[in-house]
């Protein structure tokens, strides 16, 4: 299966009855992301590669992460976006009861991903913020959770490997979305060094938010 519109093209092995769903929300999104990160089209159309088998979707990825967890099911390490198909990602306790409305968030949170690497690919340390973006533009249903329960140095150190970790940059990304200009959002994309020297503070101003509005 080959689909090709305007800004992406999705390959499959099999033909996937949902599809249709997965252009339409694609093609009624990409422009706002690409917006966001002031891109008026990618440099070449994205490549959407669904996998129907799980063992070749570990395959791909173990060369870009230090081992394969359960609840892996999209990347964009190669340039591509990549992911399990429903069914398959279904297979995991993770996504047990995965939706179809958020498998697509989930191809708009690699979109996120795809349209970022425009600007700059370097993610090392700066994780967090990469999920921030992705998880809050990608319009997923993550919850604030409290951030005085963050550990913020094995999150900007560990990511994949802390607990929570996707709901806590949801919740920072939240907060600065709200509270920082879109020029100064990209200025952290841009310049990830000077990221790293204010993510603390961002933090920290993030939580006394949350600490503020509960009182």
């Amino acid at each position: 299966m080959r689909i090709e519109r305007a800004s992406f093209i999705i390959k499959s092995d099999k033909e996937i009855s949902y599809i249709d769903e997965v252009i339409s929300t694609l093609e009624e999104h990409t422009y706002d992301i690409l917006n966001f990160f002031k891109l008026e089209k990618l440099s070449q159309k994205k490549r959407v590669i669904i996998y129907t088998d799980r063992e070749k979707y570990k395959k791909h990825l173990l060369p870009y992460v230090k081992e394969f967890k359960d609840w892996m099911q999209a990347d964009t390490y190669d340039g591509n976006i990549n992911l399990l198909e429903i069914s398959e990602s279904r297979k995991s306790e993770a996504h047990k009861d995965l939706t179809l409305e958020e498998f697509t968030k989930c191809i708009l949170h690699e979109f996120v991903h795809a349209s970022q690497q425009e600007i700059n690919s370097n993610s090392k340390g700066v994780a967090w913020y990469w999920e921030a973006l992705a998880t809050n533009l990608s319009g997923q249903d993550y919850s604030i959770v409290d951030l005085s329960k963050c550990d913020f140095d094995k999150l900007q150190d560990d990511f994949n490997n802390t607990n929570y970790a996707y709901s806590y940059a949801y919740t920072i990304g939240r907060y600065m979305l709200d509270n920082y200009s879109q020029e100064q959002l990209l200025e952290y994309v841009k310049y990830p060094e000077k990221l790293k020297e204010d993510a603390h503070k961002i933090f920290l101003a993030a939580r006394q938010s949350q600490s503020k509005n509960t009182k």
